[in-house]
This record gives structure tokens, C-alpha cells and sequence, in this order.
């Protein structure tokens, strides 16, 4: 498939009438997924409007889950109150204290769903356009050879995106040049085939699985809808440093992977940790520290 057939056939625009038509594929198993950290301002509406405020009348989510990224707040207690799945970290004392870990959260929606299509979503937004989620879940239920359909700012993409990420894919894997916005954390996945893949446990795990499934399915599997810019409640994480980071280092172990370019071991970084720290000067200990993955077929 040439970048410009793919660009015509696979980059999708919301319809008004996208909630209706998922809605109608009762057949169809779909679940949603919030990834949630510190989420109380915002979590509770989204799960009132999803259940209850889909247009057309009936929700095509067979279940709601929200995996939780560490929160400190109520959003745990909300997501209890409201009847819904909670997925929380082995470690949850762990993970409050680390940057969220959106790919460890994925992957405890992966064990936990027995769904055919999964639609992955922030809850720290303002708010979800149920067209967006809708047109997501719709390009996998509507196309069966696709394993993966990713949200778009715009044509250009995020910050990240544009300033980081597509000139390094555009570099070393042209073929994926052709993706508005690898840093979207705006999803629909095939559970089935996405288990296969390789998966960060970071944030920013979002690209590296963009290229794993480019690499084990091809371009044909991959799809893009413009979901519009997200309205965050505080930041855009994805603008922390330690995000960009770790997602562009994720993207290149999976395209070291894909032998879109050669190294003699995994991608990592010499860390200098400060073991103690007393009047003589501290003792630094020196380690390569590599890139968590939670599973490396």
C-alpha cells in the first residue's frame, strides 16, 4: 500500500451519525478503558455520560474499566462507587510515587477484557466526544483487517508528535510518516492481535506499539481518525519531559526491533544513582538502566 492510498483509505473523519451506527453492532463485544491518575474532577462525569448519555439512547460498551495510573485522590472511591472495574497497579504505593505508567495500565485492561474491540481513553480531559469514540470503535467493527485505529489532534499533530516523534519515524521508518499524531492516547485496539505485540510499561507507550504492529501486520492494519485536540484538566502530560523521553526511547527499541536500524544490544541509558550522601561527597553508582517492557515476544 503506497503512503497515499493509505492516506485516502485509512484516515477517517467523525460522523454525527457514528454513535448510532456502533451502537447498532449488538453482536460486536466493545469495551472502553479510562487510564486514570488523580482524575476526581473529571471521572465522574465521563462515566455518567458514557453509561448513560450516549446519543441515540443505547451505550455499546459492554463494560467500562478504569485502570488506575496511581492516583492519590478519590478517583479509586469514585470508580468503586459508580459499579464499575477498577484495575490498580500491583504496587500502588509504587505507583504514586513514579510518572504514570500508561502501558502498565493497558496492559491490566488486556487481562481483563474479553472484548473484541478495546477503546483506550485519558479521563483526565475535559471532555469525550462521543463521535471520536465512536469513529475509533467503528473503523475496526466496519474494517476486519485493522488492529489498531489512533486518534489525531490535526493533520500535523500534537507537540510531541510533530516536534519529536514524526521526524524520527519519517527518518528511520518512511512508511509511518504518513501518521498525523503517533502520540494520540486516543485508541480503538483488537485485543487478539495487540496481545501479540510488545508493549512499553511507561507513558508514551503509544508510537512503539504504532511500529510493532506496522512491523508484524503491516501499514494496512493501521488506521487514523481526527478526533480534534483534547482540553486537558491541568497539563498535557504529554509536554513533561520525562513523557517525551521515555516515548521516543520506546519508539526506538521498537524500530531497533523492526531492524529499521542496527545496535549490538536493547536501547538504554547510563544513570548515575546517588547510593548515599555524607560530608566525604556522595557514592554514586553508574548502571544502564533499559527500557522497561512488560512483555518482548
Amino acid at each position: 500500500m503506497t503512503p497515499e492510498a493509505w492516506l485516502f483509505q485509512n484516515s477517517i473523519l467523525p460522523t454525527r451519525d457514528a454513535p448510532a451506527r456502533l451502537a447498532a453492532h449488538k453482536a460486536v463485544r466493545i469495551d472502553l478503558c479510562l487510564l486514570a491518575r488523580d482524575c476526581s474532577a473529571t471521572l465522574q462525569r465521563h462515566l455518567l455520560l458514557l453509561r448513560h448519555g450516549w446519543p441515540g439512547g443505547r451505550s455499546p460498551w459492554n463494560r467500562i474499566l478504569v485502570s488506575d495510573l496511581g492516583s492519590s485522590d478519590n478517583t479509586c472511591q469514585i470508580a468503586v462507587d459508580a459499579g464499575v472495574p477498577l484495575l490498580v497497579a500491583e504496587n500502588q504505593r509504587a505507583a504514586e510515587s513514579e510518572p504514570p505508567a500508561d502501558g502498565d495500565g493497558l496492559q491490566r485492561a488486556l487481562e481483563n477484557t474479553d472484548a473484541d474491540i478495546l477503546v483506550i481513553a485519558p479521563a483526565n480531559v475535559l471532555r469525550l466526544e462521543m463521535e471520536s469514540l465512536a469513529t475509533l470503535a467503528l473503523a475496526l467493527v466496519e474494517r476486519p483487517e485493522l488492529a489498531i485505529s489512533q486518534g489525531a489532534c490535526s493533520a500535523r499533530g500534537s507537540e510531541l508528535s510533530m516536534l519529536g516523534l514524526r521526524p524520527l519515524l519519517a527518518a528511520l521508518c518512511p512508511p509511518l510518516a504518513v501518521i498525523s499524531d503517533p502520540a494520540s492516547p486516543l485508541l480503538a485496539v483488537r485485543p487478539d492481535k495487540i496481545r501479540e505485540l510488545p508493549l512499553a510499561k511507561t507513558g508514551g507507550y503509544e508510537p512503539a506499539l504504532l511500529v510493532d504492529c506496522w512491523h508484524r501486520f503491516g501499514l494496512a492494519s493501521l488506521s487514523q481518525v481526527l478526533t480534534g485536540a483534547l482540553e486537558w484538566h491541568g497539563p498535557d502530560p504529554r509536554l513533561a519531559p520525562s513523557h517525551g523521553f521515555r516515548s521516543q526511547l520506546a519508539v526506538l527499541e521498537a524500530l531497533r526491533r523492526a531492524q529499521r536500524f542496527h545496535t549490538n544490544q536493547e536501547l538504554g541509558h547510563l544513570l548515575p544513582v546517588v547510593q548515599d550522601w555524607s560530608a566525604t561527597g556522595p557514592r554514586i553508582l553508574t548502571q544502564m538502566e533499559v527500557f522497561p517492557w512488560l512483555r518482548v515476544p
